[in-house]
């Protein structure tokens, strides 16, 4: 059987949960019947994604190899024209059967729509389909629609809901639903016990550890679980707060940290390979989102067994246990403590987590790629 060359499309590869999935489908899918090349614009080289494509000669083709600063600066003089450019460059190179983008590159695709006859084209919408392909980006929204209408775009939602919601609004009937999958057995069985990993970590064994794992971008609201944080302190000063993950706003949570005088009781951890076992020294997670597409880092943390105090942001979908208390974050921040400090969960109803095994969500996968 020939293999089907097969293009993942993603901007920079960096630590984030759309990054993990493009590196999963690299991973995962079955080399006898897929070429896989992950084709990005740049990547940061201290991502642990990209350290873990890289380690298992993952194919890669960057399309801002020679100067990313110089890219940048052209991409934002010209616009996604310009990275239409490199993109036609790489696809003319590269000649794949498929092309499976993620994220904001829609319209690049659409300005480098010249070379896209007789590929086969899927999109993943990995954030609210409004702020990701709907009025909140026009250009994306118009890019959406023309590769539908003209060259059989197949879009694939994270869940039900999205997938529904997709369908209004253009229209058509065929979105597909691929979960966001997560290897359960790693979180599950892990190596480290939650003890020695405290130890390692200096963690006392009778803190109540709070934990957030994400990109700290507005989005994650990271800075809001500082808050929190703090004034969980003033009622149990035995407490410690891990956040894990990189992005924007690192400097400023590591002010946010130091002007409120808790330097000694949270603690920022960049770029960690060792997710499953930080997850179990914590007691609670916490996941106050203004928005969210799916939340991957919530299967992973109840996959590890933690009861999660989520923002209402968060999609019903993701909720695959009982210990879940939803808030609002119009609600006071004391009762974001209380549940913390007794995280009891609230909700009524919850899915089921073996639903989202990556094992058979690659097989989910690998039929969609075959079947059209």
């Amino acid at each position: 059987m020939k293999k089907i060359k097969l293009v993942e499309f993603i901007g920079r590869i960096q630590d984030g949960g759309a990054e993990t999935l493009v590196k999963d489908y690299a991973l995962m899918l079955d080399k006898e019947k897929f070429d896989v090349t992950v084709l990005c614009e740049d990547y940061k080289e201290n991502s642990t994604i990209y350290k873990t494509l890289k380690e298992n000669g993952v194919k890669m083709k960057v399309m801002y190899e020679k100067s990313f600063f110089i890219n940048k600066v052209l991409a934002r003089l010209l616009g996604k024209r310009y990275v239409a450019i490199l993109f036609k460059k790489a696809i003319r190179e590269l000649q794949p059967d498929i092309i499976h983008t993620h994220l904001e590159l829609l319209e690049v695709m659409y300005h480098g729509k010249e070379v896209l006859q007789g590929i086969r084209l899927f999109f993943t919408c990995h954030n609210p389909p409004q702020k990701l392909i709907g009025e909140e980006r026009p250009g994306e929204r118009d890019a959406c629609r023309y590769l539908l209408d003209h060259n059989d775009l197949h879009i694939i939602a994270l869940h039900e809901g999205m997938a529904k919601e997709i369908e209004e609004m253009f229209g058509i009937e065929n979105v597909s639903v691929i979960r966001n999958g997560i290897d359960l057995d790693r979180f599950r069985n892990v190596d480290i016990l939650g003890p020695e990993k405290r130890k390692e970590l200096n963690i006392p064994d009778d803190a109540l550890v709070v934990g957030q794992v994400g990109r700290f971008t507005y989005q994650k609201n990271p800075e809001f679980t500082v808050a929190v944080f703090n004034e969980l302190l003033k009622k149990n000063d035995k407490a410690r707060l891990l956040l894990i993950g990189r992005g924007k706003q690192e400097e400023s949570l590591r002010k946010q940290i130091r002007q409120l005088g808790i330097e000694d009781k949270a603690e920022l951890l960049i770029a960690r390979r060792d997710i499953p076992e930080l997850l179990k020294t914590m007691d609670v997670f916490m996941l106050p989102s203004r928005f969210e597409g799916f939340g991957i880092v919530l299967v992973e943390a109840q996959a590890a067994g933690l009861p999660c105090v989520v923002s209402d942001n968060v999609p019903e979908q993701v909720y695959l246990s009982k210990n879940i208390t939803k808030l609002s974050l119009e609600d006071d921040i004391d009762t974001w403590v209380d549940a913390l400090m007794h995280p009891q969960g609230n909700i009524e109803k919850w899915g089921n987590i073996e639903d989202y095994d990556m094992k058979k969500e690659i097989r989910n996968l690998e039929d969609l790629y075959l079947s059209l």
